[in-house]
């Protein structure tokens, strides 16, 4: 052994023990980081977990919180009918489905408890189902923002519907909410909870393409009951905000294009609702192309009504910037044919010019000031306008200070009669992203359900 062979061993020691330290510390950090990820993730779990019996009472409460753990109660009114706060006559029940984060049910039974509530109700009277699925940062529990808000918009729905069936085969129609719950918020703690942004998004899209669509194929199939001796009164009505919107545009998006390819006397059939609302949604508008150019190219019937209705705020800064912030990162390694695919697979629907088909807009007196009510027509007064609006005789339908109107393009041969609405929205009408439940917005949408259930043809001066 030479005289520098124990100095190199020493040196050698020294650099493994250095390695060692230094791999020890980045396991201890990495195993600090997992340990944070995991204190702040959110459980995959269902929060409604308890299906009454068919001859049990039902819970009723005013607030979800009443009736945490119940998958189907009844929603009582907050307060007693008034001017302001309008309530309606008929109770209205509130059903949860819940999908865990592979886009199963977390539990068959209790959604089969849901449906065959609603499907018993369908064959005494005609039912209006209302569903919702939520979006990023949300989820069922009785405590969330969203389970509230849907709660309370159930029952102004029900208000306008007695409205709208006074007098006809649908009056006592029965207003019923469907929550649909899924693991959109996946983390409490920064940064975790921002950077959950892409798997939510996937598990938006999966849950979708599993689970929700038993659901709503369901929920469709009770929409074509025809009860003996009565027509069909029955509607169904799916809404999603956010990643909700992506949900259920992934559950619908096939049935919606194979419809398109199945018009009678041109008609595109509603197979899959009444109609679809999708109110700031995120999903990118390459998933749109197919149907935006099916619909485009097709001669519509003069009574077509709207099978799709997008809704997208222009002050949604987490749709017009961070969704393509996020989208450029994940398809950065795609290849695409054009500069425009390349556009499409990056730009949020709402935001996409070439496929927004109206605007709605507040015509508000600036002299009224921002915190003014801003005046909205009685229904009764909307019906021949949105019937001459449908047929094309106008391209602008007055609500008030709000004006649903066509852009040029779609104001050509049949385009009015186009069912699938892309619409961009004022930002005084929905101020950003979540702001989807505002009074202005809420007494629209409303209105625009309210006016599909209107018997065609009805006659107007």
């Amino acid at each position: 052994m030479s005289h520098d062979e124990p100095l190199l061993c020493e040196r050698q020691r020294v650099e493994d023990a250095g390695l060692n330290t230094s791999l020890r510390s980045r396991f201890w950090l990495f195993m600090l980081l997992l340990s944070v990820a995991l204190v702040a993730c959110t459980p995959n779990r269902a929060y409604h977990t308890r299906a009454p019996a068919p001859d049990e009472p039902l819970c009723v409460a005013a607030l979800p919180s009443g009736c945490a753990d119940e998958v189907w109660y009844r929603v009582r009114a907050e307060a007693e009918a008034t001017e302001e706060k309008r309530q309606p006559e008929q109770p209205v029940y509130l059903g949860f489905v819940e999908f865990d984060d592979q886009g199963a049910l977390h539990d068959p039974s209790l959604k089969d408890a849901v449906i065959n509530r609603i499907d018993a109700l369908a064959q005494q009277q005609s039912v209006l189902m209302v569903v919702f699925a939520h979006g990023w940062k949300h989820n069922a529990s009785a405590d969330d923002p969203n389970v509230i808000d849907f709660a309370n918009v159930l029952s102004r729905i029900a208000y306008y519907d007695e409205m709208v069936c006074a007098h006809r085969s649908c009056a006592g129609r029965q207003v019923i909410g469907v929550y649909l719950g899924w693991r959109g918020l996946s983390a409490t703690t920064e940064p975790f909870k921002e950077i959950s942004f892409y798997s939510r998004k996937s598990r938006a899209h999966r849950v979708g393409t599993d689970g929700a669509v038993e659901v709503l194929a369901q929920l469709a199939k009770i929409k074509a009951i025809k009860r003996t001796g009565q027509g069909n009164d029955n509607q169904l009505i799916i809404t999603g905000h956010s990643f909700g919107g992506a949900l259920i545009y992934s559950a619908v998006q096939q049935q919606l294009v194979r419809d398109t390819a199945f018009p009678a006397n041109g008609l595109i059939p509603r197979s899959s609702a009444n109609l679809i609302a999708l109110v700031n949604p995120a999903f990118e508008a390459a998933r749109f192309a197919t149907l935006e150019r099916r619909a485009r190219t097709l001669e519509h019937a003069r009574n077509q009504r709207p099978i799709l209705a997008v809704f997208t705020s222009r002050g949604d800064t987490a749709t017009k910037i961070a969704f393509p912030l996020g989208r450029g990162l994940s398809t950065s390694l795609q290849q695409h044919v054009s500069k425009k695919q390349a556009r499409q697979n990056r730009t949020a629907l709402g935001h996409y010019m070439p496929f927004v088909t109206h605007d709605l807009d507040l015509k508000q007196d600036p002299a009224m000031g921002d915190d003014q009510t801003v005046q909205m027509r009685a229904f009764q007064d909307i019906g021949c306008d949105w019937q001459n609006f449908q047929f094309g005789a106008t391209h602008v339908w007055r609500l008030g200070e709000l004006e649903l109107s066509r852009r040029p393009h779609m104001q050509q041969g049949s385009q009015p009669q186009n069912p699938i609405y892309n619409v961009s929205v004022d930002a005084a009408i929905i101020a950003n992203h979540n702001a989807i439940w505002g009074e202005t917005f809420s007494e629209f949408l409303y209105r625009f359900v309210a006016v599909q259930t209107l018997p065609a043809g009805r006659e107007c001066r």
